[in-house]
């Protein structure tokens, strides 16, 4: 007992020693950005928000591992629907009748924690947006339900694509907004395609190994410090790794799932889009000092830099979207933007970068009318 107490006691002063001079922010990251800089009511929904965070625990879902727990807030609402708990999707139409006696058509949204709208309230969300862009600038009616989950990856958005078609619903358009996941756990953690976040951590629990009953000790210093080392000597030793094949295997990974989204969309008769979202990973936008400092922390995490090896796998799937044409690539949609747009490391976007994604959406949900049957 004394040993492992004067361990993390060591652990601890090297700790601080190395990372004093730029300490991680990871957990107050968001409130700080620019990009909420304009907001008078930031301040109020990042006390929400911090909250919400501490509480939250995705409920389990047979397969999907976890899914989107019930919240409910100024702000933030996370409501039980038949279709299970999802994000709220606000009404921003400023002509409330405009779809009065019309029949809407119905878009289900899949994607992870950035598609969910983690950091910036309901109506701020890119499925928020995109139903104000389709209903306000389009000439039909939409509904946008909004199914991202934080954490998910296609491979789980397919299987729950599979549960709600089984159970009797399904939409007229399914659109699957990735890239950030998918790339990060292909190339970076656990570093193969077929997996889900944070895979090595739920592994030991449900094998019950040594590591997973220490789970409790995932966060102490001493193992924090060992977890530094070994992931840095892991990045340096990526260079020389094939980052290629491994990209490869995450566009084929990625591309095979949505294959089978198409699939099922000709056999129920909807159409699926598909879209590979921008990342701080990639392309040419010109970072505001808050944006460089993220880079920075990922650069400088314990867990190693996972920015250069997501890269890879944005310039694979670059030359993917042109070849085959299976999914559209928004990777540069905000090379011409100065505005700070980015909350933190793992992508999450500020109200007015989720807006302009969700125009960049608009453009091809309103200009995409191929029948499901003609559908690759």
């Amino acid at each position: 007992m004394a040993v492992g107490a004067l361990t993390e006691l060591a652990a601890y002063g090297i700790w601080r020693v190395y990372h004093g001079a730029r300490p991680d922010k990871q957990e107050k990251l968001g409130r700080t950005s620019p990009a909420y800089q304009s907001y008078p009511w930031a301040a109020e929904f990042w006390r929400e928000e911090e909250a919400r965070r501490k509480v939250h625990r995705g409920q389990y879902v047979p397969f999907l591992l976890w899914g989107v727990a019930e919240w409910h807030g100024k702000y933030v609402n996370a409501d039980a629907t038949p279709l299970g708990t999802l994000r709220r999707t606000t009404e921003m139409m400023t002509d409330s009748g405009r779809c009065a006696g019309k029949t809407a058509t119905t878009i289900w949204m899949f994607g992870g924690s950035t598609l969910f709208g983690s950091g910036v309230p309901d109506f701020a969300t890119i499925a928020s947006y995109l139903q104000h862009d389709l209903n306000e600038k389009g000439a039909g009616c939409y509904r946008v339900l909004n199914l991202g989950a934080e954490g998910y990856n296609t491979n789980q958005e397919v299987i729950l694509l599979e549960k709600l078609l089984k159970a009797g619903h399904h939409p007229d358009i399914a659109i699957l907004y990735d890239g950030v996941n998918d790339s990060y756990v292909g190339m970076f953690a656990p570093g193969f395609p077929d997996a889900h976040w944070d895979y090595r951590a739920i592994e030991a629990r449900v094998e019950g190994s040594a590591a997973g009953k220490l789970e409790f000790l995932r966060n102490s210093y001493a193992l924090r410090f060992m977890r530094e080392m070994v992931a840095r000597r892991a990045v340096r030793g990526a260079a020389s790794s094939n980052l290629g094949a491994k990209a490869k295997a995450v566009l084929d990974n990625y591309e095979a799932n949505l294959r089978i989204a198409k699939t099922l969309g000709v056999a129920y008769g909807f159409q699926v889009q598909c879209f590979w979202q921008p990342s701080l990973a990639s392309g040419r936008h010109e970072l505001a000092p808050y944006e460089k400092q993220l880079v920075e922390l990922d650069a400088n995490s314990p867990e190693g830099s996972a920015f250069p090896l997501m890269a890879v796998a944005y310039e694979k799937a670059e030359r993917r979207a042109a070849e085959d044409g299976q999914f559209v690539f928004l990777g540069g949609i905000f090379d011409a933007v100065k505005d700070p747009l980015y909350l933190d490391r793992w992508m999450h976007l500020g109200p007015h970068g989720n807006e302009l994604a969700a125009a960049a959406l608009a453009k091809y949900v309103n200009t995409v009318k191929e029948a499901p049957s003609a559908q690759r």
